[in-house]
Parts: structure tokens; sequence; C-alpha cells
């Protein structure tokens, strides 16, 4: 059997490792080992005696110097705290960090006095840069009536939770009805969920337009009321909770990561890269310095606000993970400091669906997988670039392996329009068919670079897998495309399609950018121009029926790169939008944005910038946003596509060179 020898100094370390004489009938080592072993053992320690006696004490001085070091550099005892100040509040402090150290300090120095430090004020706030309450009884005056505010609410849980968590039902009713209370006395702890509140009215006007597809065909709405109206009115509450961040930071609890989770969604649809990034950022540091991104192993927190904190935490950590990753941005944390228990199907959270949050959760997982790998293209040296492409093929697999081991009856895979999950399960599965974008786009314009062999030429086998490969990856990124425009149409012909979904509206314009770099490449096939057909269609119901020049602008752009590309391109005529009946909660709310915009004069430009149709909200007259934007140059330079897809205006304007 083999025996490995260790042999330390000062300087170094050395292993070897003694095999047996391939003879197994020897009884005894050749001399020539021995004295082979005894060479090593002077080249390290010099010229020192090899008598039994010796050898024997270098031996202890070895494995007495060994443990010594073990012992000296443990620092096993090193561990993060979380400590709940409060059910809403908790202190983290990370391992190495001054407060860990400190507190080993104090503990050391009450062992020795026996005696507790009582003038010591633990974990610290600066509560003296707290606003007075006033801003809370200031910001209740913006409220809606109370009929309107439920019809929001209602809104934001149909449309804005779908796979993931943001607020329980019961909690935000129970708010509002301490919020209508005019008795309720306020203090500075309940500042960052009267933000929560506004954030999620503000949210529940970029939704409502979807009730139109809901109501009956009779109606007596105007036409000319446009879609800014009610959009001006998300805004200012949007602005209300604004008054409240500095507060809410200062807070610094569950609720603040919650208010700045409700935040960062409003914005997600408006400036997803900007602003809403940013919410995302602040959102995480909240969760970070509660201690939210760690497992607690405490006994101070009951079990149903450890779930509450675990879900905010997941949805946070996902949500922005993907939005980092789609945008290139840095993730706020790192995946090996993340060791929160994930969400339990806890019965007394009734929303979102948990397979599907699930699901999710591992999607984004799997999309940080994905570039991870890309991202070791651009650093790994020419010699390994076929390794990573198979890392890269094999996760692909994984991929499709797990996707087919979801469930496909009501949750998750089941797209059966009539399902209680179907719009939940078409948003899922645009995020799964995205991830084969996101690995394939890199390849479609890019020259595959082969192993050499030893003269300096191409390997073949190399070059033919490399194209194999590049092929597949390509093949499966277009078909992917074509597969979120039909699930797009699926989910347009049986639900509608929301204006204010990034998911939605992100993965059409994604797929449309890959059709249109596809046609460069191969040049424009029946099957790609009625995906470029379907996905005019698609954006164009994103943007409203009633929607201002400035939204058009981007249907218009498309449309002329379209007409560039292909000389067959035919214009789609605008997809028209069920009326909504006059009885309904939406016409309700619909009366009360026109009369608050005639009496506050919410008609201003409001300019939001971003990609999105929303970024410029303005009545037709007023439209200025990207007004000249009119030919194919003009789209690929814009700020609509600066995020997704790097791509050269002179590619497609000169085809041929």
């Amino acid at each position: 059997m083999p025996i490995l020898y260790t042999i330390r100094t000062a300087k170094k370390s050395f292993s070897v490792q003694d095999i047996p004489d391939q003879d197994s009938g020897s009884s005894g080592r050749s001399g020539g080992h021995q004295q082979n072993l005894e060479h090593i053992v002077r080249h390290f320690l010099g010229d020192v005696a090899l008598d039994e006696e010796n050898i024997a004490r270098i031996a202890a001085k070895c494995t007495a110097e060994t443990e010594e070091m073990g012992s000296s550099l443990d620092i096993n005892e090193e561990s993060f705290d979380v400590h709940f100040v409060s059910r809403d509040v908790a202190f983290y402090s990370g391992e190495f960090s001054h407060w860990n150290f400190s507190e080993k300090l104090r503990r050391n120095m009450r062992c020795h006095r026996n005696t507790a430090d009582s003038a010591v004020k633990e974990y610290w706030r600066a509560t003296h840069l707290q606003s007075s309450v006033h801003v809370i009884t200031e910001a209740i005056t913006h409220l809606p009536p109370r009929q309107i505010a439920e019809f929001l609410v209602e809104i934001f849980f149909r449309y804005t939770e779908v796979n993931s968590f943001y607020a329980e039902r019961s909690w935000v009713q129970s708010k509002l009805t301490i919020c209508y209370n005019y008795a309720t006395e306020y203090t500075t702890g309940d500042i960052p969920w009267v933000c929560s509140i506004f954030a999620i009215l503000a949210i529940g006007t970029q939704m409502a337009h979807m009730e139109e597809h809901r109501s009956s065909p009779d109606s007596s709405i105007p036409e000319d009321v446009a879609a800014c109206s009610e959009d001006s009115i998300g805004l200012e509450f949007y602005h209300v909770a604004c008054r409240l961040i500095p507060d809410v930071i200062l807070a610094a609890s569950c609720e603040s990561v919650q208010a700045f989770l409700l935040l960062a969604t409003y914005a997600l649809p408006v400036s997803t890269g900007g602003l809403s990034y940013t919410y995302f950022g602040l959102a995480m540091k909240m969760a970070i310095q509660n201690g939210m991104h760690r497992r607690y192993i405490g006994h101070d927190c009951d079990a149903r606000t450890l779930e509450l904190r675990n879900r905010l935490f997941w949805t946070v950590y996902t949500i922005e993970r993907r939005t980092s990753i789609m945008h290139g941005r840095p993730a706020s944390i790192a995946r090996s400091e993340v060791s929160a228990d994930p969400p339990t199907n806890s019965p007394t959270f009734d929303s979102p669906n948990f397979a599907n949050m699930m699901a999710f959760i591992d999607l984004v997982s799997l999309t940080g997988d994905v570039a991870e790998i890309l991202a070791q293209f651009k650093k790994c040296p020419r010699r390994l670039l076929l390794e990573y492409s198979a890392r890269l093929m094999q996760l692909k697999s994984k991929i499709s392996r797990w996707w087919d081991s979801l469930p496909a009856n009501i949750e998750c895979r089941d797209l059966n329009p009539r399902g209680p999950q179907f719009r939940p399960n078409c948003h899922l599965r645009l995020c799964y068919l995205s991830i084969y974008i996101y690995m394939g786009r890199p390849f479609i314009f890019n020259t595959t670079t082969y192993e050499s062999s030893s003269d300096g030429t191409p390997n073949q086998g190399s070059r033919n897998v490399s194209q194999a490969q590049r092929s597949e990856l390509v093949r499966d990124c277009v078909t992917s495309a074509l597969e979120i425009l039909a699930t797009l149409e699926s989910l347009s012909n049986n639900f509608g399609l929301c204006r204010a979904s990034y998911t939605e509206f992100s993965s059409c314009r994604a797929a449309l950018l890959v059709i249109l770099a596809q046609c460069i490449n191969s040049g424009m096939s029946s099957e790609l121009q009625s995906g470029l057909d379907c996905g005019m269609t698609l954006i164009r119901q994103m943007t409203g029926g009633t929607s201002s020049q400035s939204e058009i602008s981007y249907i218009e752009s498309i449309e002329a790169a379209i007409r560039q590309l292909s000389s067959n391109t035919e214009s789609n005529d605008p997809v028209s939008v069920l009326p909504s009946s006059s009885e309904s909660a939406y016409a309700k709310f619909k009366d009360w944005t026109q009369s608050m915009k005639k009496d506050k004069g919410f008609g201003s430009t409001v300019e939001l910038a971003s990609f999105s149709p929303m970024s410029s909200l303005t009545s037709a007259a007023e439209s200025t946003f990207n007004s000249n934007i009119h030919d194919l140059n003009d789209l690929l330079n814009s700020d609509w596509v600066s995020n997704d897809l790097n791509l050269d205006s002179e590619v497609f304007l000169n085809p041929q060179t």
C-alpha cells in the first residue's frame, strides 16, 4: 500500500509517495530505494545524522510544529451575528468585523469583572436624523378614495405578484385600514410601510389598463382618455413615496427592504438599468444590514417572520441578479455570501404559487451559471476555448432537463389558456427561453476561434466541433426568439399584454433584435418574416391602443429597420383593444384620473429616460421624445437597444460589405 511521506522545513513542504515494489512478493525495499530517501532528507534538512534515534527526534519535532501551526491558525470561532432589535429590525455583523471583535473583547472583560457594562448602547441607530411623524400625516392626504385604493391593490396582486413574493394581501389590507382611520397616531417606525403602500398604488396604476381586457364591450369611456392620465396619477403616488426615502433608509428594517423592492418594481419598466437597478441595490443593502442573506440559527424570531424575511430576500436577490445579468452589471452580493433558507410552502402565504416561485429562483440561478461561463470566454487562453464551449453545451443540456422536470399540470409548464396559472406560467416560460437568447446571442456575429495544432495550423477536428457548437447555440437562440413571440401571441389572444410588464416587453424586444440579426446572417426567410410581423403586432399592443407618438416612435423605428432588410415587409394595423364597461371598477378609476387631471393639471410632459415605451408619457400634441428616429441608424444608436445587444449599424445599412 502506498505510504505518503511529508517533509517540512522552514521554507518548503515536500510530499513523497512511497510506492511498493512491483514484485509483491519482495520481503523488503531495495538498497537503492533507501539511499534515495536518505538523499531526499539530506537535501531538505542538510547533512544530518540518519540513525534511528535522530530520525525519531526529527519526526517528533515535525509533528509538534504541525500541531502548533494548526492551533495557532484556528479561526473557527469567527462567525457572523444576527441580533433582533425588534420584530422588524435586526442587526447583522459579518465574520472578522470590528463589531464581532469588540463583542469578543467585551465577553472576555465580563468574565474577568463578572459584571455587565450597562452604559454601552448596543446597535445604535441615527434616530436623531429622522423626520417627524408629520411626514406621514402629510403623505396620507394624497391617498385616493378608499374604493380606488382597493381597486389598485387588487390590480397589484392580480398582475404584479406573478412568480415572486412582494407583500401579503392581508398585510396590505390591514395597513390600508389604518391609513383611512383618521384617528390613527403614527410613529416614525411606520414610515417604511407607508412608503410601501404608495408604491403599491403607483404600481397598480401601471397595470390598471389590463382591466380593459376583462370588461364587457359596452363602454361609455371617451376614446380621448389618454393612457398618460393614469400614469400621471401613478407618478403622483411615486413622488409621495420618494419623499419618505431618507427616513426609510434610516429605519433600516425588513419593511425598508420591502419598500425599496416595490419602488424598484415600479421603476422596472421605466428605467431598468438606472433607477430600478439603484433601488434594487438599496433593497439589497437594507437586507444585508438586517442579515436577511444569512441563515438564522437563533431563537429570537418566530417562524412566520423568518419566512417573510426569506421570501423578501429571495425576491430581491433573484430579480436584482437577473436584471444585473441582462444589463451587464455586477450583482450587489456574491452567491457565496448567500446562505438564507429558501422559501417554504407555508399555507399562510396565499401568493404567489409556490412551485412557480421556486422555479423562478432556480431559473435565475441557472442564468447566473450561464453568465459565469460566458464571462470566461473573454478571459480564458485560446487553448481552453473548446473546454469552455463544452461546459456551455453541458449547461444548456442541464437547463433543458431541468425545465422538462417541472410540473406540467396547472403549475409551471401548463400553458392551457383556461388554467388558473396561465399568465404566471407564460412569464416563467419567457424567462426560460430568454436564457437561450442570452446564451447564443454573443455567437451570432462572432467568428469562432479554433485551437491550433503543433505546427500552428487550425486543428480540423477542433474546427468541426466549434462550428457545430456555435451553430447549435445560434440555432437555439433564434428558435427561442420565435417561441417567445408565439408565447406572447398566445398570452395576447387569451389574456392580454401589459405595457408595464418588464418580462413581456423585454422578451419581445430581445426576440425581435435576434431575428433582425439573423436576417443579416442568413437572409429573410418566410419564418423570420412571419416572426417579425408577429413581433411588430405584439410591440404595438404593449404600447397601448391610445399611446402617444413618443411611444409609437419605437414601433416606427423597428418598421424602418424591417423595410431596409426586406422590401416585402407589410405594415401591421394597430391591434384594437376591447373597450370597458362604464360600470366596472376600472371605469370609475379612469373617471377619477380624468377629474384629477383637470383639477391638478396633469397634462404636462413626464420624461423618464429609458428604453421602454413608458419612458416618456405625453399627450400626442406634446410628444417630443425620440421624434427624430426615422431610420435604422437612429434605431441602432438609440437607448432602446443599448442595454440588450451591441449591433453595428453599418452592418445593417451595408449588409454586403
